[in-house]
Formats: C-alpha cells, sequence, structure tokens
C-alpha cells in the first residue's frame, strides 16, 4: 500500500508519495538565484546545504510561479537529488493505493489520483517532475 501527502498548490490539491518525502517545513528562506525553468523560485536551506525551491503548481500546469510565495515547502528526494517543493499548505496524509488516471484526463505526471471528498486528486509522479526540471537544465547548457 502506497501513502500520500495531500497538499495545496497554485488552488490544486495534489498528492505526493510519502515514500519521497523527507520533511515539511512551514515558513522558510529563499535566495532569488537564476533559473532555466521558470517554476524554480530560487534555492532554499535545507539542512545546511541549499536546495532548488520549486512551486509545485507552476511545475505541474507549465505556468510561472505567482508573485505571492506560499508559506510551506515539502521536501522530496528522488535518486539522489533534493527538491524544495513550495505549497500554500500539507492537509493530510493518507494511506492507501491511488486510483487509475481516468480515461481522458492528461496527466503524464502522476502515478495516479486519490479520492478525498468526492474529488479527484492528481497524485504526483515526483521522479517524472525532478526528471522535468533536470531536462530542462540539461537542454539549457547544451
Amino acid at each position: 500500500m502506497m501513502g500520500f501527502l495531500i497538499v495545496r498548490a497554485g488552488g490544486q490539491r495534489y498528492g505526493l508519495g510519502i515514500n519521497r518525502v523527507t520533511e515539511v517545513i512551514d515558513g522558510f528562506a529563499v535566495d532569488r538565484v537564476p533559473s532555466v525553468h521558470p517554476s524554480v523560485r530560487g534555492v532554499t536551506p535545507v539542512r545546511d546545504r541549499l536546495v532548488p525551491l520549486v512551486h509545485l503548481g507552476s511545475l505541474v500546469s507549465g505556468t510561472p510561479p505567482p508573485e505571492l510565495q506560499g508559506d510551506t515547502i515539502v521536501v522530496a528526494e528522488c535518486s539522489g537529488k533534493t527538491v524544495a517543493f513550495e505549497v500554500d499548505d500539507a492537509d493530510e496524509v493518507v494511506f492507501e493505493d491511488p486510483l487509475p488516471v481516468p480515461d481522458g484526463w492528461d496527466l503524464p505526471w502522476a502515478l495516479g489520483v486519490a479520492k478525498r471528498d468526492e474529488e479527484l486528486i492528481p497524485v504526483v509522479d515526483v521522479a517524472t517532475l525532478v526528471d522535468r526540471l533536470t531536462t530542462a537544465s540539461i537542454e539549457e547548457q547544451t
């Protein structure tokens, strides 16, 4: 059975696999840095090192992050890479397997969906999103 953390970002709810989440931090500092991906807001200190700060809703939707910064970050690790996902809030941990993505939904970055309060919430494939960031960086360098 899989578990995931339900978060809110950019007016949407998402699930993040708890097998990738290392911590949730309320209130954080951000240093703005240039980036090849528009969803990267900058870097933030996590356990004495700087990690990329990425607005989750922006990364998923492909739009720039909102001007107003969120209050919470969810730190995730994947393939030796640490990323801090900026979210508006972390709501709950759910211990269940996601359902398949419904036919007709275009969610190439999702592992499936969770049904909460009659709403279907995409469960994010963190590895796919980290690859998206890494690919953008590599393409910019070539």
